[in-house]
């Protein structure tokens, strides 16, 4: 199993788990009460879940990724850090959409996130690394909306 650096982090959007590495230090994050759908383990000091587990976490094993304590979100938790929209169009996308969630720097400051890098891994296997300072200097939104509609598993979502 592949085990995370200090100075590396992944952010699983889509089921949507992440992880940022280190050795989070005390348990002072709200415990989720519906389902987590981002879960940020590693260099992190608010968590409020132990280590992953191979069975109970297959996403992230099937990934080959590990930590042992996080900060897991579900969407209340996320909408409570303040909801940003932007209206976008990709190239391949028919139209412009609206998108609506959390700023992503926003979600890493509410785990305690110090890591240096992040590495997002959705369902279909699909990374993309995001640096620190790829961070700070732009407003990334973690999407839970599209148009005003909550975005679900196989439309893009949850986040």
């Amino acid at each position: 199993m592949r085990r995370l650096t200090s100075l590396r982090a992944v952010l699983m959007l889509a089921m949507t788990m992440a992880l940022v590495t280190g050795i989070p230090a005390a348990a002072d994050l709200a415990s989720p009460a519906g389902s987590v759908i981002v879960t940020i383990g590693g260099a992190v000091s608010e968590t409020n879940r132990g280590p992953s587990d191979s069975f109970d976490d297959a996403f992230l094993a099937s990934h080959e990724y590990s930590f042992g304590r996080a900060a897991a979100f579900d969407v209340a938790m996320l909408e409570q850090l303040g909801m940003v929209s932007a209206r976008i169009k990709a190239a391949p996308w028919p139209k412009s959409v609206t998108l609506e969630g959390p700023r992503l720097r926003d979600v890493l400051a509410a785990a305690g996130w110090t890591g240096r890098q992040i590495t997002t891994v959705a369902l279909d296997g699909f990374a993309v690394e995001i640096s620190v300072d790829d961070v700070a200097a732009h407003d990334w939104i973690l999407a839970l909306k599209a148009d005003g509609d909550y975005l679900s598993v196989g439309g893009r979502g949850p986040a």
